[in-house]
Order: structure tokens, then sequence, then C-alpha cells
């Protein structure tokens, strides 16, 4: 379980630790059923909760806040596109019920897991000192206006590196680049390509 409060979702977000973090659940080994669970009163994925709600904490004044809509688009990704289990609770105490019901199931039904040392899962999810070149150019394209997590992620798994999507840029067409994007199943704008352009070859 990784728990998130909207504050610390959006500072997260704004400064690429959250990719980071879903990349490195993603190769935990024998890790199955991961869940974010987003902390905070107001509603997520257009739908109010009907726990109680709490006055915000010192630690939600805090750092960059994106707007709802944003955080709600954000979870709605991790959840279809990275696959993991995303939960909403209102308040800590909210939070506390829901990791207590977590609890109480897996308790009931841990006859089919495999085991893991934590040595190896430590190993597998410690955080990178030196940032792969996918995720350095993840976090140079979500700097691009208009280029939101889908784009980004559509354009790192085809072009893998900043070299191969300059060359791209400079080779082919923005409906060759579309029509390639479109497979990916990326939101990628033809204003999007001219923005990569500029900043890429220049043009």
């Amino acid at each position: 379980v990784e728990r998130k409060t909207f504050a610390d979702l959006s500072s997260s977000i704004c400064d690429g630790r959250y990719d980071e973090q879903k990349g490195r659940l993603l190769e935990a080994p024998n890790l199955r059923g991961v869940i974010f669970l987003v902390e905070g009163n107001a509603p997520l994925f257009g739908v109010e909760d009907g726990a109680p709600k709490s006055s915000r904490g010192f630690g939600q004044r805090l750092g960059p806040r994106l707007s709802e809509k944003a955080l709600a688009t954000s979870a709605t990704n991790t959840q279809l596109i990275s696959g993991f289990n995303v939960l909403h609770s209102a308040s800590i105490p909210h939070s506390v019920s829901l990791l207590v019901a977590l609890h109480n199931a897996l308790a009931r039904d841990t006859g089919d897991l495999q085991g893991v040392s934590y040595q190896d899962f430590a190993e597998r999810t410690q955080k990178h000192g030196q940032r792969r070149v996918f995720e350095a150019f993840g976090r140079m394209l979500r700097m691009v206006p208009g280029c939101g997590a889908e784009a980004t992620e559509a354009m790192v798994d085809e072009f893998q590196t900043p070299q191969g999507f300059a060359a791209a840029l400079r080779d082919s067409s923005d409906a060759e680049l579309l029509a390639r994007l479109k497979q990916r199943g990326g939101r990628v704008t033809q204003p999007l390509l001219q923005h990569c352009r500029r900043l890429y070859c220049g043009a």
C-alpha cells in the first residue's frame, strides 16, 4: 500500500517521484495487488465519499497543488494504465479503517501467496541513485506544455530516449508520428508535437 495525501500526490506528480514510485512497484518481486491509497476530503474520480470529512492538516497546506481534476486524471491513469488499485479515503481514521479491512481480508486468504525475502524485495524496490534514461526522458516530456501522463508514456515507450525522439522528429512528418503514437494509446496532438519540434530540433 502506497499512501498519499492530496498534497503528497500533487507534489510527487510535479517533481516526478510519482512515476518513479510506480516503476519501482512494478518491478517488485512477487508483488500483486498494489494499492495507492489517496487520502483527502475532496472528491476523487468526481465522486463524493460518504465518510466524514476532516479539516486540512498542516502538511496539506504545503507544496505545489494540482487541481482536483488533474489529480482525478492521474488516479484514473494509475488504475487503468498502470494496473494498480486506487482507493480513496476522506481522513486518517478512514484510512485506518480501510487498512484494517485489507489486513483482515489478507489474513483470511493467504493460501496461494508466495513468499519473498525482505532483502530481495528491498533491492528491487530501492530508489535509484542514478535515474535511468527513459525516466529522465519522461520527466523532460512532462515539462512540455500539453504533455500529460498518457502522452508521456506513449512517447517514452515508442522512442525510449531523447536522441531517438529527436531523430524521429527530424525524419518523420507529424502525420507519421501521430499514427505511430496512436498505436501506443497516447493522447498526442499536433500542437504538442510542434512544441516538441521547437524544443528538440529548434524548428
